[in-house]
């Protein structure tokens, strides 16, 4: 039903990232730049949404830009994402800023968001324009939030979802409302949406903290826990810090780690804590109850191919081991 569509935003994507730089060293950091295909999650969800509506098939060729433009500013905020992290590899590749610089990283992921504004001025996409300009917006707010949270050992949960529903969640809701919005859904139907858009968000931000604690890391050369050894505390510590006897033995590790870093040892020994007293199983409960929250959202909304193929997505990103 959607390969069609999927298909012409691959195309899109190739229209808007492309440069007159071919064969130059800016040519070589922008095409390494697109070069890695993610799952196109979030223009998969704009696309869907909007065929909740009766304007999609009529729009057609606006909303494969719409979800193009989308999936370029998430590709963006990975490369300043790595820049940040100072990360070696971005799915499976090196990444932009460990083969060409940080210089040059910064400065490819603003080249393709001025080419998501060129397009969004072009084609008059005003509306669209605005849903992501705020959302991008979020995103920043989240990730200054999530940096003045660093090392913090009395970081609370509510700070960290504040947090992830700006850097993550931003532009899972911006997707499903600029869909909703283009498709003509009505009022209601744009409000479930958007909801779909933050649980949906949020489920993805809890599965992929869990990942640092149930994929073997070290045995494909990466370097494991990096968001502790960061000072990131995400929700599997937090969740077993509830637990006073966890938060005691986790407080001395905490403190090395915002005094000189920790050891490998010491991160072993801060995941055999997150795990006995519960951090992995509670995270994993997490995202079933978000799972189960976005089910209930799309029980509301027409049944029809699109809102099953909505349903798959959310089975698919709630998927997940705790082992």
């Amino acid at each position: 039903m959607i390969s069609d569509w999927m298909d012409s935003v691959e195309s899109d994507i190739a229209r808007i990232s492309a440069h007159p730089y071919a064969g130059t060293p800016v040519g070589d950091v922008l095409d390494w730049a697109v070069s890695s295909k993610g799952k196109r999650v979030r223009p998969m969800l704009l696309i869907l949404c909007s065929m909740l509506g009766p304007r999609c098939d009529e729009r057609r060729n606006r909303l494969t830009l719409l979800a193009a433009m989308m999936e370029i500013t998430h590709l963006s905020s990975l490369i300043h994402d790595d820049i940040v992290d100072d990360a070696p590899f971005r799915r499976e590749k090196a990444s932009v800023q460990s083969r060409f610089g940080k210089d040059a990283a910064v400065y490819a992921g603003d080249y393709l968001i001025s080419r998501v504004q060129y397009f969004q001025a072009q084609e008059g996409l005003h509306e669209a324009g605005m849903i992501l300009a705020d959302a991008i917006g979020q995103m920043c707010a989240g990730e200054i939030g999530q940096a003045g949270c660093r090392y913090r050992e009395d970081v609370t949960m509510q700070e960290y979802l504040c947090n992830i529903r700006g850097k993550t969640t931003a532009l899972f809701r911006a997707s499903c409302r600029i869909g909703a919005l283009e498709g003509g859904c009505s009022p209601a139907v744009i409000s479930q949406l958007d909801k779909l858009g933050e649980a949906l968000g949020c489920m993805f931000q809890f599965r992929d903290d869990l990942l640092d604690f149930t994929t073997d890391l070290a045995s494909a050369g990466k370097v494991t826990h990096k968001d502790f050894r960061d000072g990131i505390y995400t929700m599997p510590v937090l969740m077993a810090m509830r637990d006073p006897e966890a938060r005691e033995k986790l407080l001395p590790i905490m403190r090395t780690n915002r005094e000189r870093g920790v050891s490998c040892e010491q991160v072993r020994e801060m995941e055999e804590i997150v795990r006995t007293y519960g951090g992995v199983e509670t995270t994993g409960k997490e995202i079933l109850r978000y799972r189960d929250r976005c089910r209930e959202i799309l029980s509301d909304l027409p049944q029809c191919p699109a809102s099953s193929a909505l349903g798959k997505i959310v089975t698919k990103c709630a998927q997940f081991s705790t082992r």
